[in-house]
């Protein structure tokens, strides 16, 4: 269990410049940390840059630190891109934030191939890498159900684990009760960075449909297609609870996704298994048939969708009550 006192120091690490899912968790959890009255809470940029809060995040309340003391008060909050940095700090509390179990893969077998080969050529480098040692002093957050999975089948035990999930941006919390739709508006919104080449194919198979890619917008504008649109497709790796996922619901918007990462799990993606599909190309009728049928039928649909909406609304309480479970004196 984490031990807070009045000298620890919660330093929240996290890449500069960048707007994705991970990077808003962490901005959020240094704002949270500090309406909740919890002190000295900082950010720290790796590597480090000027201008490194993103200026999407200015709606969160943060403060920097450049330069990072370890000792046993203070509390590293890593997430799981930078888990080269737990045996660096050895006597300060550390957790491991798992947003996106896919992100750590990929960069753990760069720096292992990259050490690998400077190690063969100039010098014995000591292991610098966390390869789930049991150390008394790292604790583990889980984001995703899915994350929670791996990494118990990493031997990390379910008692040393926390459920700690972070929140839609505020600009979808807002009128969220009762958002008028022109049932006429026929477009499909999706996420052009996530499963493009499923979502390629379809587009293709289906000329007769509207697709309208979000890209190049604030959240302010997120909401706005989101609030106006009838559905939402993402056939994207998902390694973590997805926020667009979320976002989306929040604006009464129906959900057709494909299996992959957390939306194969239903504690994350809280849709009938209807609305979700093992993507190939021969399903690609009956997913453009879903489509159709979503968009000419969209009030019958979207009832289906009560569930996943609550749930997303309620994360930002869940996740201030386990802060304060977390951080109690």
């Amino acid at each position: 269990m984490i031990t807070y006192t009045n000298q620890s120091k919660i330093i929240i690490f996290c890449p500069p410049n960048s707007v994705t899912g991970g990077p808003e968790a962490l901005h959020q959890l240094a704002d949270k940390l500090h309406h909740l009255g919890i002190r000295n809470v900082f950010m720290h940029y790796i590597p480090q840059r000027k201008n490194a809060k993103p200026q999407n995040y200015n709606v969160y309340t943060t403060t920097q630190i450049e330069t990072i003391e370890d000792k046993s008060d203070n509390i590293l909050i890593v997430p799981e891109s930078m888990t080269f940095l737990i045996k660096k700090y050895p006597e300060s509390q550390k957790v491991i934030w798992w947003l996106s179990v896919n992100f750590y893969k990929i960069l753990m077998d760069h720096r292992i191939r990259r050490q690998s080969f400077f190690t063969r050529l100039f010098y014995q480098q000591k292991d610098r890498e966390y390869y789930f040692e049991h150390f008394p002093n790292v604790f583990q957050w889980a984001q995703s159900y899915r994350s929670s999975i791996y990494i118990k089948d990493h031997g990390i035990p379910a008692s040393q684990i926390d459920f700690v999930c972070d929140y839609i941006n505020p600009s979808f919390l807002k009128n969220t009760e009762r958002i008028e739709k022109d049932l006429t508006n026929k477009t499909i919104i999706y996420n052009p960075r996530k499963g493009i080449k499923e979502i390629s194919q379809i587009i293709k198979s289906s000329p007769e449909l509207t697709w309208i890619p979000i890209q190049n917008m604030n959240a302010g504008q997120i909401q706005e297609i989101m609030a106006r649109s009838l559905l939402y497709v993402d056939f994207g790796e998902n390694p973590g609870r997805d926020k667009m996922l979320r976002e989306s619901v929040s604006q009464d918007c129906c959900i057709i996704s494909g299996r992959n990462g957390s939306s194969a799990y239903y504690e994350d993606l809280m849709i009938p298994d209807e609305y979700k599909f093992n993507f190939s190309e021969d399903k690609i009728p009956e997913i453009i048939a879903k489509i159709k049928d979503v968009l000419d039928n969209y009030s019958d649909h979207i009832a289906q969708f009560t569930t996943y909406k609550k749930m997303v609304l309620n994360e930002e309480i869940a996740f201030e009550e386990k802060l304060k479970e977390i951080f109690k004196k």
